[in-house]
This record gives structure tokens, sequence and C-alpha cells, in this order.
């Protein structure tokens, strides 16, 4: 009996605190928000995020805070896209293939050799077709992008390294390529011939030391952190697609907040946007002046060739179907027709 007693008053005294933390929470108004993502903390990108958290923080006073879990702290990206929805996490950034899950035609977000330029794929990324895969993203899901859904940058723009040169897009064929498992990735590199190898990302360098891939893609900023050139010395610009870091969120949860921390939450993603462009602009800048002294070759493989190839074999998806409908007219104009 001593022994129930004592239990049931160290339940009600657990109780008790538990409630009086809540409500001191409450009383101060304090909102936490939970920001998952895959890069370390340490990386350009990890840096970026915790920017943004920094300054959600300041202009707030406090008031909303945002914890940053790097490294896929809360789970691989499933189980993240799972907590997102159901609001247990409030933010994700990642590229924005992952929305395939809820709006398929989003794997044509960033099409593979169709832009040259970044401005030209912006254009796209605004065009009533891509703004409506994020609406039915929203409808489905509960979830849309905070501000701009690419002013975050990655990249800031794709090379290829390799263990041989690639001068011309034809250096391709027969490249043992490490790949990840993206539909649209795998038919645009099989087209161009490459031998594809699936493997993680953490996988990629021991693959390419031990003979098992030549290859890898990434985007330029991310070539000296991870080290591949160490095995592939050759480095050539392909600007395959263009990338931002959509920061996704609960639109429940930020509907919820006050005017003036919504407001804090888009400023804080606008300047982080700056931010992020200056930073990956100034790492890819830095990654080649430094990379040369240690040997690292960089090559310029003409772009104009590759991109003609590749927008004929568009040309050919469409006339079969098998592009959504409007798509070309939209990466040409700007708009869906």
């Amino acid at each position: 009996m001593k022994f129930k007693s004592l239990m049931t008053q160290t339940s009600r005294a657990v109780l008790m605190a538990a409630t009086a933390l809540t409500i001191s929470a409450g009383l101060a108004g304090a909102e936490t928000w939970r920001f998952a993502t895959k890069m370390p903390a340490d990386s350009p990108e990890g840096q970026v995020f915790q920017y943004f958290a920094d300054r959600v923080g300041e202009l707030t006073d406090g008031e909303l805070t945002v914890d940053v879990y790097p490294s896929e702290q809360l789970g691989k990206e499933d189980a993240i896209l799972e907590q997102l929805e159901l609001g247990t996490v409030n933010l994700y950034a990642e590229d924005a293939f992952f929305l395939q899950k809820w709006v398929p035609e989003i794997k044509w977000v960033a099409p593979h050799f169709l832009f040259q330029s970044r401005e030209d794929w912006v254009a796209f990324t605004e065009s009533e077709l891509v703004q409506g895969w994020l609406k039915q993203a929203e409808d489905v899901a509960g979830v849309r992008p905070l501000g701009n859904p690419v002013a975050v940058v990655r990249g800031p723009f794709r090379v290829l390294l390799s263990k041989k040169p690639i001068n011309t897009y034809e250096d391709i064929q027969g490249l043992q390529l490490r790949m990840y498992p993206d539909e649209l990735a795998i038919s645009v590199w099989k087209h161009l011939g490459a031998d594809l190898q699936m493997l993680a990302w953490t996988e990629t360098y021991q693959a390419l030391q031990s003979g098992v891939a030549e290859a890898v893609t990434s985007p330029a900023a991310l070539v000296e952190a991870m080290k591949f050139y160490e095995q592939a010395p050759y480095i050539t610009r392909t600007n395959e697609f263009w990338q931002g870091l959509p920061f996704m969120m609960n639109a429940a949860a930020f509907d919820d907040l006050p005017e003036d921390q919504q407001a804090a939450l888009l400023q804080a993603h606008e300047e982080t946007g700056a931010y992020s462009l200056k930073m990956m602009t100034e790492q890819a800048d830095a990654m080649r002046a430094t990379l040369e002294t240690q040997g690292v070759t960089f090559t310029d493989m003409p772009l104009d060739p590759l991109f003609d190839y590749m927008m004929e074999w568009y040309k050919e998806l469409d006339a079969a179907g098998e592009l959504p409908e409007g798509l070309l007219e939209a990466v040409t104009s700007g708009s869906a027709s």
C-alpha cells in the first residue's frame, strides 16, 4: 500500500509539473518550430538553415523559436514527410522533388538540361503550371512553401566529377555514374549512355575509391566538403538542372501564428535567400581556386550541343504524351499555355 501511495504521489507530482510547464509556456506566448534537414550542421546548407533560425528568433524577440534538426535526426525523408503532413514537423528544406509523394508531376519542376541559365529556370517555376503543382500539394497534404520556393539557393550550379576528362557530352557514353533513386534523372542519364550505379550519397566516396563508380554529379558548393575530387579529379560544369531549397511548411501551423510572427518568418526567409546566394557563389568560386592548386582539372564542355540533344529527347517524350501537358510551352515562355 505504501508503494502504491508513493507511486500515486509521484504521478501527481509529474502531472502537476507538466501542467505548470504548459501553463508557463502559454503565458510566455512562446512557440517552437521543428525544422528538419538532411545536411550536417557545419555544411554550407547547414549554416544557411541556422542563419534562418537565428533571424526568426531575432525578428520575434524569441517569441518564435526555430530548432534545426540536421543530418536527418528526426528520420529519413518518408518519415519526415509524414510528420510534416501531421504537423509534428513544421519545416522541411530539400529539393522540391520530394513533393512527388503528393503530386507526381513535381518530378518535372527542375527538368535536366533544359535551362542553361538560372534566370530562365526561375521564370519557369513562376509559371501557372508549376504554381498549380504547388497548390495541389497544399490541397492534398496541407503543405506549402514559405515565401518564394526557389529563393534559397542550392548549388549554385551543377558539376560532374569524374576520373577522366569529359570534353563533350559523347564522353558520358559508358561512364560509371553514381545515381540516386529518381525516375527522371535515371531516364536522362541512361539516354546519355551512362552506366548507372545506384548508391547513397554517403557511399559515393568509397565507391569512387574502389572503382564501383567513376563519376558523380554534385552541386558545386558541396564539392570541397564531400572530397569527391580526391578520387575523381576532373570537374565539368554541366548546369544539369538548377536547384532551390523550398522551405516546405505545415500550412495550418503557419496560419495559426499571429500576423507579426508570420511576417517574421517571411522576412527571415527572404533574407536567407540572399544570404544563401552570396554564400554558395563564394563557395563555388573559392572551391575552384583551391582545388586547382591541388591538381584538380576543370574542363569546359560545350553545353549548346548537349542541351540541343536533350531538347530533341524532350520533344519525343512530348509527342508520345509522356510529359505533363504544357511543360515545353512553360519552358520556353515562362508560363503554361
